[in-house]
């Protein structure tokens, strides 16, 4: 009883003492985190700036730019400047309050609605995108050459914090999209949409409905410590792909503790996720859970230069026919899972993974991550290209105002991924999610390079345009060659002399050009994207315009 009541006070305590406030993320691939590399890489900021970990909380935010001088940008980045923090700080959007449409909407000049009272903030808004155009390919499967595309997303974002401890978020979307062909033939082959869950058909052609939702709630019970629980998604890294974690899947549950002491952030991240089982009916019973856990851990010396390490483990609570449990063994939230792995019998998908970034001359950034999948030391004399090496590696380079052109941004990263890495023995431990890659967006057996170009020619105006050439080796006569995660590794095209980009040579090359107008202050964009692919020698052109709110850009990657 005594110690109960101990451990009640303590909580009770640390409640009361927690200092650190509490919001909800900011939504993966906002033009927010490339506008806080620029912060990072020019040491805008008095502080350093963690950017392994995303998303960043706007709490977070607040404080980085609370810290930011604005006596040494240029009036355009300034003018930039305070659109990102009228978005990301809910503070300083509501330092001055206006009448706005009845006393009652936009009163912040911001948010449709926004309800700010002592110890109490709500903010609710629209989750819409409307857009309609055109693509144009030579797919020989396709309904015919010019098909019409189009998004139609309705859906609410409800978000706040409670005594600035608490913070929630849940917003919930209906969309029916008519994606290119080139996507609805892949979900034709999968049956899963990348970054989606359930999916149907809708009408003819290339038409798709689905429900997209997520929920979380934030808590800080020491001003060091940030707790996160609900259904999102992570992405881990500073590049453009990220080998150990990225957001290309679907949402999932997790349990994420970010812990931040002197010069180090480290972030545990429990996982319950879903194998999913194409052609399931529903008398079958739910879709089989899978679980992972990652942690990582980041030391940052100074403002330009930081390191972190980074390991995982996916693991089901079914092997054949012998059912297994929660394993939990792995909620230890500080060893290290490699020894719990073998300690358990080693039944599972460990990886480990090494992370670095340096920010030099106030205009560049150098970054890179080295991916452990598996490597065997004992087989080197053996011979070359041992197929359980599996290994991976990304370089990158990110250069701020390329030329002295003020908010002209270039970077330029190429990633490396030997085969077999992501795969396992047992299907359901394999690196994915509802059958999505967690690591790289394209899985395997490749290398690519990517260019992405950033200009802010004003505040409201954003160009972005990217190309990517992704060259990987796929199966081949129902032999694995390494490339598809969802493959066991059990049976493979050799155990040695297996190189990156053996089976059958696929090429695709992708241009993207998106040029956005925020209107007003709000999260909302008026903007038009056009994108040319070619895979091998198929083709596809499209073009899309429209309108939208509350909703990132589906970005492409592969």
């Amino acid at each position: 009883m005594r110690y109960r009541l101990l451990l009640g006070l303590l909580f009770l305590i640390a409640f009361e003492r927690s200092t650190q406030a509490q919001d909800t993320d900011i939504l993966l691939n906002h033009d927010l985190y490339h506008y806080i590399d620029r912060l990072d890489i020019k040491g805008y900021a008095d502080t350093a700036i963690l950017t392994f970990h995303k998303p960043y909380g706007r709490a977070y935010l607040r404080e980085i730019f609370g810290q930011v001088s604005l006596e040494e940008m240029s009036p355009t980045e300034a003018a930039w400047h305070a659109r990102m923090r009228m978005l990301a700080d809910d503070g300083f959007a509501g330092q001055e309050q206006f009448k706005g449409v009845r006393n009652l909407l936009f009163t912040n000049h911001r948010d449709l609605f926004a309800l700010e009272k002592p110890g109490f903030r709500l903010y609710v808004n629209p989750a819409v995108h409307f857009a309609g155009g055109l693509d144009q390919n030579n797919y020989p499967d396709a309904f015919r050459e010019s098909l019409p595309l189009s998004i139609n997303t309705r859906g609410l974002v409800i978000r706040g914090s409670v005594k600035e401890k608490l913070g929630f978020y849940t917003e919930v979307s209906e969309n029916i999209t008519r994606f290119p062909f080139y996507i609805y033939e892949d979900v034709q082959a999968t049956e899963v949409l990348y970054g989606e869950g359930f999916i149907k058909p809708f009408g003819q052609e290339t038409g798709l409905d689905y429900l997209g939702s997520r929920a979380y709630l934030t808590f800080s019970p020491f001003d060091f410590v940030r707790i996160k629980f609900g259904k999102d998604r992570a992405f881990w890294g500073n590049g453009w792909q990220s080998l150990q974690l990225s957001d290309h899947a679907a949402d999932y549950l997790f349990l994420n503790i970010n812990t931040r002491i002197w010069k180090l952030e480290y972030s545990n991240h429990f996982t319950q996720m879903i194998d999913y089982l194409p052609g399931k009916t529903d008398a079958e019973g739910t879709f089989p859970r899978k679980y992972g856990v990652f942690h990582q851990l980041n030391f940052q010396p100074n403002q330009r230069f930081s390191i972190g390490f980074f390991e995982s483990v996916i693991y089901a609570n079914q092997i054949g026919n012998r059912q297994r449990g929660l394993e939990l063994q792995y909620f230890n939230p500080v060893i290290f899972f490699r020894a719990a792995e073998q300690y358990v019998g080693s039944p599972d998908n460990a990886l480990l993974g090494l992370q670095l970034k340096w920010n030099f001359l106030k205009r560049f950034q150098f970054y890179g991550q080295l991916l452990l999948d598996d490597y065997n030391f004992g087989r080197r004399d053996e011979g070359d290209g041992y197929w359980q090496n599996k290994i991976g590696f990304q370089t990158g380079l990110k250069y701020i105002d390329v030329l002295g052109i003020s908010t002209l941004d270039l970077q330029v990263e190429y990633n490396r991924v030997r085969p077999y890495a992501y795969q396992h023995f047992n299907l359901s431990t394999n690196y994915t999610h509802y059958n999505q890659n967690l690591g790289h967006a394209s899985g395997a057996n490749l290398s690519d390079i990517h260019f992405i170009l950033r200009y802010h020619p004003a505040a409201a105006w954003n160009f972005l345009l990217t190309y990517s050439s992704v060259r990987q080796g796929l199966d081949q006569n129902g032999i694995n060659y390494g490339g598809n995660p969802l493959s066991p590794d059990l049976i493979r095209a050799g155990d040695f002399d297996q190189f990156v980009g053996q089976g059958l040579a696929n090429t695709v090359q992708q241009a993207y050009l998106r040029v956005s107008r925020q209107l007003w202050n709000a999260d909302l964009y008026a903007e038009v994207e056009a994108r040319y692919r070619q895979e091998n020698d198929l083709q596809s052109a499209m073009i899309l315009g429209g309108l939208r709110w509350h909703i990132q850009p589906r970005l492409v990657k592969f």
